[in-house]
């Protein structure tokens, strides 16, 4: 077993039993919680580590490096999910068409004509998840709520129509904060209004992706069933040379998702 593979291997298991004891308090199943490894500018060897150790749901947020590591995610298991979890450039729209399983950070009704247009073209469909601005922060992109959740409400109604990019679930990244618990409101609102969005359309929606690195374990007892882990699981992020394999893990870190 390689240095990286032993890393790896010892961070997953201490992220799988903080998922456990996170199941036990909130009275919910482990089979209910995915964990997707976030491996952006991580290289296509900690992959195919990840492979080994059985995780099969992957985030990527740049569709360009991707590219040069797509073979690793399509490597046997064939059972890997491959998910876009940042914001989505037009001229990347058709990449993601073709090589990703899923769409988790759909922002806006624009996104989603561009990507159902695409979508046929390659006789697709592709499950969404809404990503929600839950902080209502300027710097991040989705929907907002609270008093501006009428526009996210007409918005659904338009998605629903769709039928190659089909929604099915919320995503939000709240505002960063080192202490779990100051996240735990937030994760609340977002299984209020995932129930809110059932109740409304006569939908069931179950899938809520929310709670990275620093505060996944306050998500799942929030109703989280997505958690999605980066730093805690493959170490730091060296964004110098996103497109080359030179990233190493490191113990550090203390950086998020």
């Amino acid at each position: 077993m390689s240095e990286i593979d032993d890393e790896v291997r010892k961070r997953l298991e201490s992220i799988r039993a903080a998922i456990r004891d996170a199941c036990a308090r909130s009275g919910r199943s482990v089979s209910d919680i995915t964990l997707m490894a976030v491996t952006k500018t991580k290289p296509a060897e900690v992959i195919r580590s990840l492979i080994a150790l059985g995780v099969r749901d992957f985030g990527e947020n740049y569709p360009d490096e991707t590219a040069g590591k797509i073979d690793a995610f399509r490597a046997v298991p064939t059972d890997t999910r491959l998910c876009m979890i940042g914001s989505l450039q037009s001229r990347k729209a058709k990449f993601v068409a073709a090589n990703f399983d899923e769409f988790h950070s759909l922002d806006s009704v624009k996104t989603a004509e561009r990507m159902e247009r695409l979508l046929a073209e390659l006789d697709r469909t592709m499950p969404a998840l809404l990503e929600i601005n839950v902080g209502g922060e300027a710097s991040k992109h989705g929907w907002p709520i609270g008093d501006a959740a009428d526009g996210l409400f007409r918005d659904i109604e338009r998605l629903l129509t769709f039928s190659r990019i089909i929604p099915s679930g919320l995503m939000t990244l709240p505002p960063y904060s080192p202490i779990a618990e100051a996240n735990r409101g937030y994760f609340a609102r977002m299984r209020e209004l995932l129930d809110r969005v059932n109740r409304t359309f006569g939908l069931a929606w179950r899938t809520l992706s929310m709670g990275t690195s620093d505060d996944f374990e306050t998500a799942i007892e929030e109703g989280a069933t997505i958690v999605r882990i980066g730093t805690r699981l493959v170490g730091a992020r060296d964004y110098r040379r996103p497109d080359e394999e030179t990233v190493k893990l490191t113990k550090r870190s203390k950086s998020v998702v």
